[in-house]
Parts: C-alpha cells; sequence; structure tokens
C-alpha cells in the first residue's frame, strides 16, 4: 500500500514488531490478511498483527501498541492466541473497549478544564475466564487521556 500523502514522498505501508532499533517480524499492508482472524471478525489491521504476535518465539511477552491497534478485542485475541501477549497502550475513547464510566470528556471552558487536571477514573473487567483482568483509565492532564493494559500491576496516582 502506497502512502500518497506525506511531505516526505511516496513511501509503503508495513506493521512491525521492532525492539532495542531492531525490526524482528513485520507484515507488508498490501499482503491479504489471515483469514482465521478476518473470521473471529478482527479488522485487516488487527489480523496483520495477531500474525505477527505468532512469530514470537516466548509465551507471556508485554507489547506496547500505538492507538491504531490498541482496543479491548485485540488485547483478548492477542492474550488467548498461541502466545499469550499481553498488551497495553493508549486507547481511543470510542469503540476501543473503554467503558463509559472511565471516558471523561473535555469541557470547553479553559477554568473548567484547570479543574478537570489529575482527575483519574479507573476500571477492571474481571467477568471474561479466558483473560486475565484487562484494565481501562484515563488521566486527565492538558486534556484526557485513555489507556487499555493487560499488563498493569498497579495503579497510583503520584504527583511530581
Amino acid at each position: 500500500m502506497w502512502i500518497s500523502y506525506k511531505k516526505e514522498g511516496d513511501g509503503f505501508q508495513c506493521d512491525a514488531i521492532c525492539w532495542d532499533g531492531y525490526t524482528y517480524s513485520f507484515f507488508m499492508r498490501n499482503m491479504p490478511a489471515l483469514k482465521k482472524y478476518l473470521d473471529k471478525g478482527l479488522s485487516p489491521l488487527h489480523a496483520h498483527c495477531l500474525f505477527l504476535l505468532d512469530q514470537v518465539k516466548d509465551k507471556f511477552n508485554i507489547y506496547g501498541v500505538d492507538n491504531l491497534y490498541t482496543s479491548a478485542k485485540f488485547f483478548r485475541e492477542a492474550y488467548t492466541g498461541k502466545n499469550q501477549i499481553l498488551c497495553h497502550g493508549v486507547a481511543r475513547k470510542s469503540e476501543q473497549g473503554i467503558p463509559k464510566c472511565v471516558i471523561q470528556e473535555e469541557p470547553k471552558r479553559k477554568s473548567d478544564q484547570d479543574k478537570m487536571r489529575g482527575t483519574t477514573k479507573a476500571a477492571v473487567l474481571t467477568d471474561d475466564p479466558e483473560v486475565l483482568e484487562l484494565v481501562a483509565f484515563s488521566v486527565y492532564d492538558t486534556k484526557p487521556m485513555h489507556f487499555l493494559s493487560m499488563a498493569c500491576t498497579a495503579l497510583k496516582w503520584i504527583e511530581k
């Protein structure tokens, strides 16, 4: 798949697992997504990434993912898959599995935004027998940020 809208000029798109400056595995976007993941109702993007996670040699690794990939459905499939991968990352607030009780909206007035700073909300999914606890949380700093994690061991607010 060619990128024609970037200032740098034409390029290509791929999904990759990278660590410490090295590319471990990649999946070119012009290749068809794996049917076994598409049949589970996953998007082609998530199917590409689950294929990459299947290439990992060890179980129970922890991977941080970009907000394009972060969703409760993707995290569940990564954990119940071949290598039981634990994922975490910033999530978009809509249609990604962030529960309504955790979503923080951004007030219009600056004075109301300042009052929101430091507000933290969290929820834990506990009723799925196949998945470790999936944690959803949000923190309001200069704007609300929403997160999903399967690798969370504690939530603490520390002021610096």
